[in-house]
């Protein structure tokens, strides 16, 4: 028998019945999330994450449940199955999280198993109540590493852009190229920490957190104040860079060491953010959410039945977990990476390099000189071992370096097994152009872009639990010509490689 008094249940007649299997599941949980724990350490508006809240999550979680704990009092416990499909999507999401190594799908897991076991165990008022909370815990891990580059790179260049123009407005030479400025001599580079993301990312979730909490009247600011939320990080971190820049051009170079560096990107972007909320919160304060009334039914505890076979159920899905994670670890395949050849037509290899393979992933590249001696260029090869890895971007090498991209088209090259898609691209620097043509390249396929052949792999590991080898192919060469003719020789290459691989994968099986 149970008694409901205020926020306490006091459980007559064995506590232990209804302690025992919550517990047993707790542990479960503990197990099943451990993955998530380095991202726990995660601090918001730090250079060191991509978004994450970390563990401010469980803890602005936590808080916002003590909050409305005078409404809680009032709800019955009772078991309700239609919590149910929400506990099946959480653990859905959770064997894809470990299928594919991704932790941002087991934070949204968490944030489901969470919920739904909440609407199980106590009802579907209990879990309307708490839908805050549960959504705060998608938070925990952050975003796909390869979405926040995609979209971090191009505000990298907007705010270098708008910085340079506001050092020139401002009477100071200054010169950019790509994403570095050069002023006074230095050269000040806009990193992806100084893009925007990072502070609009962590500044959405806790600008929730006060609108859920508040609860205005004036939903319209609060929704125009969200939408500006992108644009204000951008601008803070213009100011930032501009700070920075003129700091180093009148020899005040402590602008640019941490922490100062942080903390006036953290002053501009509170500044601005301050000043917003004082003008969402004029007018009507805060609006008061009236307490339900008690229901008439008397309140019960979760079954000891429904709480069984939740232990048992979480025990399970760590079971198959652990079985899918044991599986998508092997590697690729038990061979040998491709090799360069001592040539490329009539170009010859002058130097190469290769990086170990113990980290998962496999990484080369090479010199080539051209027949007449006055030209060289590079030769590129990178192989993902292990399902954690992914094709790598190689077109970042050249933009983390200051490179401007100008141009970029996609062209067909023949090799005797097939025709493959190459981007061509041209970048810049001062007077200085590099033209590098790059693919990615599948026994069966091939691809343009590192998002189509990420996802491909993806879907590859999905179906079968460990993706055969995507290979991305690059030449890095002073004129267009090369850049392709070397291209193709190296494609066709690797291309035969491939081929070999698939027939050794084949008699294996």
């Amino acid at each position: 028998m149970a008694e409901q008094r205020g926020w306490v249940f006091t459980l007559r007649g064995g506590s232990l019945a209804w302690g025992l299997p919550f517990l047993i599941g707790l542990v479960a949980f503990v197990f099943l999330y451990r993955p998530l724990a380095p991202a726990l350490w995660a601090i918001p508006l730090s250079g060191e994450t991509n978004e994450g809240l970390g563990f401010f999550a469980l803890l602005l979680g936590g808080w916002l449940v003590w909050q409305r704990r005078k409404a809680l009092q009032h709800l019955p416990l009772h078991t309700d199955s239609q919590g149910l499909w929400l506990l099946l999507l959480g653990a859905l999401l959770a064997w894809l999280g470990y299928w594919l190594i991704m932790r941002f799908l087991l934070a949204l897991s968490l944030a489901c198993l969470v919920a739904g076991s909440v609407w199980w165990l106590c009802g579907r008022r209990w879990a309307a109540h708490l839908w805050f909370p549960f959504l705060l815990l998608a938070g925990v891990a952050p975003l796909p590493l390869d979405l926040v580059g995609a979209i971090a790179f191009r505000l990298q260049n907007i705010v270098a852009r708008l910085a340079t123009f506001l050092i020139g407005v401002l009477g100071v030479p200054v010169e950019r190229d790509g994403v570095t400025l050069w002023i006074g001599g230095h050269a000040v580079q806009v990193n992806e920490a100084c893009s925007g993301w990072h502070t609009f990312s962590a500044a959405v979730w806790l600008f929730l957190v006060l609108l859920y909490w508040q609860r205005p009247d004036r939903w319209w600011r609060w929704v125009t104040v969200l939408l500006l939320l992108l644009p204000l990080a951008m601008f803070a971190n213009t100011l930032r860079v501009t700070t920075v820049a003129l700091g180093i051009a009148f020899n005040q170079g402590w602008v640019a060491v941490s922490p100062w560096h942080e903390l006036i990107g953290m002053v501009y972007f509170l500044g601005l953010a301050l000043a917003l909320t004082s003008w969402l919160m004029m007018g009507k304060g805060r609006r008061q959410e009236a307490l339900p009334m008690a229901s008439l039914l008397p309140p019960r505890a979760p079954s000891k039945r429904a709480l069984w076979a939740w232990a048992v159920g979480l025990w399970l899905l760590w079971g198959v977990t652990l079985m899918s994670v044991w599986q998508s670890q092997q590697a690729v395949a038990a061979l040998r990476p491709p090799t360069f050849p001592a040539r490329l037509g009539d170009w010859v290899r002058v130097q190469i390099h290769d990086d170990d393979t113990a980290e998962g992933e496999w990484f080369a590249q090479a010199t080539y000189r051209s027949p007449d001696r006055q030209r060289f260029a590079k030769a590129f090869l990178h192989l993902p071992l292990s399902a954690v890895k992914r094709p790598k971007r190689l077109l970042n090498l050249w933009l983390g370096m200051g490179y401007e991209m100008v141009a970029s088209r996609t062209v067909t090259v023949t090799v005797p097994t097939r025709s493959v898609p190459v981007q061509l691209v041209r970048f810049t620097r001062a007077n200085e152009q590099v033209v590098v043509a790059v693919t990615y390249l599948h026994p069966e396929r091939a691809a343009t872009s590192p998002v189509s052949a990420r996802l491909g792999r993806v879907l590859e590991q999905l179906r079968y639990g460990t993706p055969r080898p995507w290979v991305t192919v690059g030449i890095a060469a002073t004129d267009e010509p090369s850049a392709l003719a070397l291209e193709r020789t190296l494609v066709g290459e690797v291309e035969h490689w491939l081929q070999n691989a698939a027939s050794q994968e084949r008699r294996r099986h």
